[in-house]
């Protein structure tokens, strides 16, 4: 159960990273079109850069400590990567 628990937090910490990635984009791409276009720009809030790069850090974090989260949510106790049900039969003689 580690694994698909641990595939699950990894695309929630991806998709939180992209978010923050397409924050960041979009209003980079918003100042330009207004400097393009000749339009008093908008000063630029300093707020959604710092909120984009929190969400841009919160989601590597999660991403890279997904397989210690993983452990921690999951209570398997011989739960390992190789999962060889064959070899049960051969325990039991």
């Amino acid at each position: 159960m580690k694994r698909p628990v641990r595939t699950l937090i990894q695309i929630i910490a991806v998709c939180v990273m992209i978010f923050g990635l397409l924050e960041i984009g979009l209003e980079i791409a918003h100042h330009q079109i207004q400097v393009r276009d000749h339009v008093n720009p908008i000063k630029t809030n300093v707020w959604r850069y710092v909120i984009a790069a929190a969400l841009l850090a919160v989601g590597l974090i999660v991403f890279l400590g997904s397989d210690s989260l993983a452990e921690q949510l999951t209570d398997d106790i011989d739960d390992d990567d190789t999962d060889d049900l064959t070899n049960d039969s051969d325990e039991i003689k």
